[in-house]
């Protein structure tokens, strides 16, 4: 263990943190969120945590506004669960932000997409994408 030390006018101590407090703060994404591909109407789960759970607190960001929980989409500890996913609500890009709440020092990770398909044979999704660079509109 090694001791830092910061000292204040006149020599008095100002402040006393050890390397191993500094080396437990640091932590990074693991697994961090990747895409996934969902059929519109089905249940995804974008994980998300970290090195070091000490002091963290996690949320959740779609297209850089906090994801409200609801009966739909809603946090499940450090994941995100989409239970009906809709091409429409979760079009754009998820990320998880971690916080520690100890040092204010808050992550958030690279976007996450779900790719949110119909239940289309794949023959009618190939001839569309081909011929209208876009997906078809689900049929509900």
């Amino acid at each position: 263990m090694c001791v830092l030390v910061a000292a204040g006018v006149a020599g008095s101590l100002v402040h006393v943190e050890t390397l191993d407090d500094v080396e437990e703060d640091v932590f990074y994404f693991d697994p961090a969120p990747v895409d996934q591909d969902v059929v519109e109407g089905g249940e995804a789960r974008l994980r998300c945590d970290v090195s070091s759970r000490r002091m963290i607190v996690f949320y959740w960001t779609l297209n850089d506004k906090q994801v409200a929980n609801t009966t739909r989409r809603y946090q499940d500890d450090s994941d995100l669960l989409v239970v009906r996913a809709d091409r429409r609500l979760d079009a754009g890009s998820f990320r998880c932000v971690a916080t520690n709440v100890t040092t204010g020092i808050a992550l958030r990770s690279a976007e996450a997409r779900l790719n949110i398909f119909c239940q289309s044979t794949e023959s009618t999704l190939f001839f569309h994408a081909v011929f209208f660079s876009t997906l078809p509109a689900c049929i509900h």
